[in-house]
């Protein structure tokens, strides 16, 4: 009978033993200075982090924005800059094409690299 009695008593100790180590399906609670709280309450120091990482957000947010923003512009800057060189180009190519057409229609022997004709005395002079 103490047998049976003293079997009774480990596995009623064993059950309560498997009781507290089950999880507690209940509402979570913080733990405060002065004992538990329900739910999760969140501390000042919390929101003040929160704060401050809202804000650096904000900030990273706003650079982003103006180096796009700094970056439109010099892009657009760029293009005036290179097109402006391409025309320039353009119109000075033009002119030395009708300038040598007008020195060939006009003296007929005219040398394009060193911008001369040759006179009927054989030297070369410049065209004007």
């Amino acid at each position: 009978m103490v047998e049976k009695t003293g079997r009774s008593a480990w596995l009623l100790a064993a059950a309560v033993q498997f009781l507290v180590l089950l999880p507690y399906a209940g509402p979570a609670q913080a733990q405060h200075r002065d004992g538990y709280r329900a739910g999760w309450d969140r501390g000042y120091e919390d929101r003040q982090r929160d704060e401050r990482e809202r804000r650096e957000r904000e900030r990273e947010r706003d650079r982003r924005d103006d180096a796009k923003a700094k970056g439109v512009v010099v892009g657009v800057v760029g293009a005036a800059v290179v097109a402006g060189v391409i025309a320039a180009a353009a119109k000075r190519e033009r002119e030395n094409r009708e300038r040598a057409d007008y020195c060939m229609s006009r003296y007929g022997n005219y040398d394009r690299r060193n911008d001369t004709y040759r006179g009927s005395d054989g030297y070369s002079y410049p065209c004007r």
